[in-house]
């Protein structure tokens, strides 16, 4: 009930994140110990040694990698792997330049999603499970907008799903 009043609330009043300085190695690893994973399920966090540190929202941060791997987490009832990886990469910008942004890309080994729901996942309300609101990814998506990045979703059914997150090297919101 708690998460359901919270999602709702997230969803409804409009985000501000709280930039701060984050070592995405340090905090990555952190962040995923916060998630129950069940020992059929391994978990894995690697980062590129050279990543800069980058301005953003914590809790937020937080607030999508628990999401994405609890989602994961969910889609592998029998086992699996879980990753999370963040590397640097150079991506040309909406004006024609090149950016620099880290690219987040949480991997799973699970049952994947169906390509006919596939365009509907970041819909607030949409979701496929019984006791699910659908708001987990809507927030996700709207916090990493905040931020001046872009999520994408690539699945194979019955291979995966991964979820990549590029965000802005420098950002001020």
């Amino acid at each position: 009930m708690n998460k359901i009043i919270s999602d709702l609330q997230d969803f409804a009043r409009p985000l501000k994140p709280e930039l701060v300085e984050v070592d995405l190695c340090s905090a990555i690893p952190q962040l995923v110990a916060t998630v129950n994973v069940p020992n059929n399920i391994q978990a894995m966090a690697a980062c590129d040694s050279g990543l800069p540190k980058i301005k953003l929202d914590l809790t937020f941060l937080k607030r999508i990698l628990v999401n994405l791997a609890t989602n994961a987490i969910q889609a592998m009832p029998y086992g699996g792997e879980l990753k999370i990886e963040a590397n640097p990469v150079i991506l040309p910008s909406p004006e024609g330049s090149k950016q620099n942004f880290i690219k987040v890309v949480v991997s799973d080994s699970g049952k994947g999603i169906p390509p006919q729901i596939l365009p509907n996942i970041f819909d607030p309300f949409f979701t496929t499970k019984p006791k699910g609101i659908g708001l987990g990814l809507s927030i996700t998506y709207q916090i990493i907008k905040k931020h001046g990045g872009t999520i994408k979703v690539h699945s194979q059914w019955e291979k995966g799903t991964s979820f990549t997150i590029n965000l802005p090297e420098t950002f001020e919101n």
